[in-house]
């Protein structure tokens, strides 16, 4: 009986080089990039680390946040944290021998997921969700959902792990 299809020989195989892992900081986002990390390893790949900050202020275009100094500094503030949350997390996937850069982008991080994947030249998109279902879901979206609909390369789902339930 003949094969449907042919498997591929060694050095023909899926290129998995450069992994582009997405980071909001939360435990969810936290399984991602251990998996990520583990998945560069094994493939003697690189890793893009990005955290995309969404601006949790809605403002029409006629007003700018800089009349508000306070909001604004606030907001840079907030900025800086985050960018040093990924400078670090960074830092700590350097120590595990696998080359990283780190990089911060505004904006709207599905959007922003997929641009940088097509920028950096992504071989794989790994990433975290929270599994939502119901009203949470229909309210918060998931950013894993619109990402795999316009991804320019396979993704990697990591779903976040319950606690195993007492009793």
């Amino acid at each position: 009986m003949a094969a449907l299809w042919k498997i591929k020989r060694r050095e023909e195989m899926i290129k998995l080089e450069h992994l582009l892992v997405a980071t909001d900081f939360s435990a969810c986002s936290k399984e991602a990039v251990d998996y990520a990390v583990h998945l560069g390893q094994k493939m003697r790949g690189r890793l893009t680390l990005l955290h995309v900050f969404e601006s949790p202020f809605f403002y029409p275009a006629e007003i700018s946040i800089g009349a508000y100094p306070e909001v604004y500094q606030w907001l840079q503030d907030f900025k800086q944290d985050e960018s040093k949350k990924l400078n670090a997390l960074a830092d700590q996937i350097r120590k595990e021998d696998l080359p990283v850069e780190p990089l911060f982008k505004e904006g709207a991080p599905s959007i922003e997921i997929i641009r940088t994947a097509k920028e950096v030249g992504a071989d794989l998109i790994v990433l975290g969700t929270h599994g939502r279902r119901g009203f949470s879901h229909v309210v918060m979206g998931s950013v894993a959902e619109r990402v795999t609909r316009e991804a320019p390369c396979p993704i990697f789902v990591v779903r976040e792990r319950k606690a195993p339930e007492k009793g």
